[in-house]
């Protein structure tokens, strides 16, 4: 634990993390080698090789096959001390778009580390003070004590920005709204705001639409009209 500035601070390694953060890497490097001339959804995983969650965070290597319909060549990424392929293979029964994937990784914090957002949210209820909650490319969780009903968003690259907020306010504002969208365009995948039982949460579909940008940026609160690249979607738990 971090114990600077007398402010709570904390910097782990837990499962959702490292399930996060080797996602990340598999959907950015299908992103970056990604052929415009076609439609970067016909990209498909082997769900096989990614099911359930919870084994490939405990596997030293990883292998992950993917198909494209543009020129690939395999690639080997080290994240920690894990050893991660990703390798062209024909399509298969049990390969899934990379769309399935972009709607996974929100929901994934959720599922493994709910214990630690539902304990600084209750923190959150009881005194007022937010915690931030920052994935990163390394692996790493970082816990950060904010301010009475406030955070600030550290300017540094992160997956994913969750904060908590207090029971019975389970929503984003429009300040929420718009540091989340300049996450999501900067490469980041999603932002959340999580209570006790409940978490409002925005995440990129594929990469962000200048479009989508634009009505967000020019909403007041309620986003009009319908989205291509971006998702809002309220979880309860």
């Amino acid at each position: 634990m971090i114990t600077l500035n007398k402010k709570y601070q904390d910097l782990k390694v837990t499962e959702a993390s490292l399930i996060i953060s080797l996602l990340y890497k598999l959907v950015t490097i299908l992103e970056d080698t990604y052929d415009d001339a076609y439609d970067l959804f016909d990209a498909s995983i082997n769900i096989n090789d990614i099911t359930p969650l919870g084994i490939i965070a405990k596997k030293r290597e990883i292998k992950i096959g993917v198909n494209t319909p543009w020129d690939f060549e395999d690639v080997e990424e080290e994240i920690g001390n894990k050893k991660l392929r990703i390798v062209k293979e024909r399509y298969a029964r049990s390969h899934v778009s990379i769309k399935k994937i972009y709607n996974l990784i929100p929901l994934i914090p959720y599922k493994y580390d709910i214990n630690i957002i539902k304990e600084l949210a209750r923190k959150t209820t009881s005194t007022g003070i937010e915690y931030l909650l920052l994935y990163d490319e390394s692996s790493n969780l970082t816990i950060l004590e904010g301010e009475l009903f406030r955070v600030r968003l550290p300017f540094v690259k992160v997956i994913y920005s969750m904060h908590t907020h207090p029971l019975g306010h389970c929503g984003l504002s429009q300040p929420d709204v718009n540091s989340g969208l300049d996450l999501l365009s900067e490469g980041g995948i999603s932002s959340s705001a999580s209570t006790e039982n409940c978490a409002v949460i925005m995440h990129r579909i594929g990469l962000v639409l200048e479009d989508d940008y634009i009505k967000i940026k020019s909403s007041k609160g309620e986003v009009s009209g319908n989205l291509t690249s971006i998702k809002f979607s309220k979880i309860i738990y």
